[in-house]
């Protein structure tokens, strides 16, 4: 009896490795590359950048190509701003362009070969920030961290969404999902904002100074941007172990198959000084 169990158990086996088939992915390449965008317009006079890309194949081991010679225009519902290549995919407004709360902007890119993609965004107020205040704390490691702290009133409206970013002595410390803070009002809407910690710095990863000059841009986003966030973390920073779930699409306002997201914001902006901690 266990003699034909086991001949049974060996038969179940090799009758899998017979089933085996090859599986041929359909990885990304030059003919089904797709448009990347990444860029916004906020309240601030300045160059707005639009940056394009195309993906690459899998097996590529190269920056991300650059999408040049495209047609690439903002409509704030009233007139056309066109935008110039300043450099191989890079697209900027003039130096006097800026955005109205109220208005919805609409990109339109029209490549070289004549494929045409569009985005569009409403730029919404943003809260404002009364004061920034600072402390000097240890972390999970136990290493020293400088924090930053948000002091303001919420707005009585329902449904807004905020994202910091974070500049000190020159230096971008909010450059990827990682070190960007960004939130919804669903748990404090029109109430007052008495010291909610946006961003922790390693001390030693600060500038070798006496005085560190700290810009804080407090940014009104979208809900879909939000949610572009938050799938953006849950694909990178939150994924990997045993719980997390089968990959997913990350979502974009991109028409056309196109990736990546364009919006638009309002900006509130404070600086403050700290002797170096």
């Amino acid at each position: 009896m266990m003699k034909k169990k086991y001949i049974l158990f060996v038969t179940i086996i090799i009758s899998l490795f017979s089933c085996e088939k090859p599986i041929d992915f359909d990885l990304n390449n030059q003919e089904n590359s797709r448009l990347v965008v990444e860029g916004s317009v906020t309240n601030q006079t300045k160059a707005h950048t639009i940056k394009l890309t195309r993906t690459s194949s899998y097996y590529e081991n190269q920056p991300a190509p650059k999408e040049v010679g495209a047609t690439v225009t903002i409509f704030d519902g009233t007139s056309i701003h066109t935008l110039s290549e300043i450099s191989d995919g890079i697209y900027q407004t003039a130096t006097t362009y800026k955005g109205e709360v109220g208005k919805t902007y609409t990109l339109n890119i029209t490549t070289n070969n004549d494929n045409f993609y569009t985005a569009s965004s409403n730029l919404v107020a943003v809260a404002t920030i009364d004061t920034v205040l600072f402390n000097v704390d240890t972390d999970f490691d136990d290493e020293e961290v400088l924090i930053l702290e948000h002091y303001g009133p919420e707005p009585n409206e329902e449904g807004n969404n905020y994202m910091w970013l974070v500049d000190i002595n020159g230096i971008n410390y909010t450059e990827d999902i990682a070190t960007t803070m960004f939130v919804t009002d669903e748990h404090v809407n029109g109430n007052y904002i008495d010291g909610f910690e946006f961003q922790e710095i390693l001390l030693e990863e600060l500038p070798n100074t006496d005085t560190l000059k700290v810009t804080v841009e407090m940014h009104s986003i979208s809900r879909k941007y939000y949610d572009f966030l938050v799938a953006i973390a849950l694909e990178t920073e939150f994924n990997g172990d045993l719980f997390s779930g089968p990959p997913a699409n990350i979502p974009s306002n991109i028409s056309n198959g196109g990736l990546g997201f364009f919006i638009a914001s309002a900006v509130t902006t404070e600086y403050i000084e700290i002797s170096t901690p």
